[in-house]
């Protein structure tokens, strides 16, 4: 098996971790919130703090990039999922709770920063088909991961256990480590800083970073707080309530595979416009509609909505950098950090003294500023085709 085909398989499989793995807080997080005795504001604290460590692991990634290859990076990366993992299995206080989130989160940000550059540096010939095909496996993580949370959640106590599982599943993944280090990789004295200046000056690096940050905010808020949202305001049972999320990535895996053929055929811009109004539709029926099987059916086509922003968007960044694409993914990741920390922690601030409507209605209001972002993308990239 040739190198390509072979980092595509590793780096599907480690999506499919990152997916399981990240989950599992959001959907457990009503037994962990009576097992800690936490109110919605200090869970979304809880939430918040991991994708902090996710911003640090993209700054330190995109900065040793050039001198190590993403290839060590994300072996390294794989061995904090493993190290966060064990402390998630074995821990039963908050603090550790909350240390295991962030050795994880440090871990999967060095994967998906890695793994982006990786794809730039292997010159896949459509970038865009073979990310949203490997961040489809996140989606089947995704999907999994709330069926063996709803599986042990006998009581609230229990919430720990969906981790053990997460850490048997890793000890594949760290077996691949191997055969990255023996991926050949030049390395480059060159420095981020020679970059940035282009880089920062071009309105597409903007606008791709302002649509991440939103696109991870409405897709991370929607994921971590949906079984909250459930079990408090349309009154599901708690076991029942953690499997919404299941159904949310459901639709967001279909749409990967069906973005992975047909974003490159479309076009980047015009396939993003259509997913983010699906997603906007769709998540405002699952606002209003008051049968949970209505709500689940809007749920899906939600997750069909979110499917392929976030490896689109990535794509596009990778097709309109040419020079400084390790900085440039760094910073992607770094905007999608802030985006996913800020939904959680205001979320959950508005759940607080609002309710939890409150907190879903600002996702929405989300969604509608990534549609005028999608917007501005299609005209700035009009502009430059027009000018040359």
């Amino acid at each position: 098996m040739d190198t390509k085909k072979a980092f595509s398989l590793i780096s599907s499989y480690g999506f499919f971790l990152f997916g399981f793995t990240s989950i599992i807080l959001g959907s457990a997080l009503p037994a962990i919130e009576k097992s800690f005795g936490l109110d919605h504001q200090m869970a979304g604290v809880l939430l918040s703090l991991p994708t902090l460590a996710f911003m640090a692991s993209a700054i330190v990634v995109s900065s040793l990039s050039n001198r190590f290859g993403p290839f060590k990076l994300l072996a390294a990366g794989i061995v904090c999922i493993a190290a966060g993992l064990t402390v998630l299995s074995v821990g039963r206080s908050f603090w550790l709770l909350l240390v295991g989130s962030m050795t994880v989160s440090f871990g999967t940000g060095s994967m998906e920063t890695s793994i982006g550059i990786a794809v730039s540096g292997l010159n896949y010939k459509k970038p865009g088909g073979a990310l949203n095909l490997m961040h489809s496996f996140f989606a089947i993580g995704s999907i999994i991961s709330p069926l063996i949370v709803a599986a042990f959640l006998v009581d609230y106590t229990s919430w720990w256990k969906p981790f053990l599982i997460a850490l048997f599943v890793s000890l594949l993944l760290l077996s691949f480590i191997p055969f990255l280090y023996g991926i050949p990789f030049v390395g480059s004295d060159e420095k981020a800083t020679h970059f940035r200046k282009e880089i920062f000056s071009r309105k597409i690096f903007w606008l791709i970073m302002v649509g991440v940050l939103l696109y991870v905010g409405y897709e991370i808020g929607f994921t971590s707080w949906l079984s909250s949202f459930m079990f408090e305001s349309k009154g599901i049972e708690m076991r029942y309530a953690s499997i919404f999320p299941a159904l949310l990535w459901a639709g967001i895996f279909v749409g990967r595979l069906l973005a992975g053929f047909f974003v490159d055929k479309l076009g980047y811009e015009l396939s993003l416009l259509m997913m983010v109004i699906i997603a906007f539709v769709s998540f405002g029926a699952a606002l209003l509609l008051q049968s949970a099987i209505a709500i689940a059916l809007a749920v899906v086509f939600a997750g069909f909505g979110f499917s392929g922003t976030f490896p689109t968007l990535q794509a596009i960044l990778i097709s309109s950098m040419k020079n400084g694409i390790g900085f440039a993914i760094g910073m992607f990741t770094v905007a999608a950090s802030i985006g996913g920390a800020m939904s959680n922690f205001l979320v959950g601030l508005l759940g607080h003294h609002f309710g939890m409507m409150a907190g879903v209605i600002f996702i929405l209001f989300l969604i509608f500023l990534e549609m005028v972002v999608v917007l501005l993308i299609m005209r700035v990239r009009k502009e430059r085709l027009d000018a040359q």
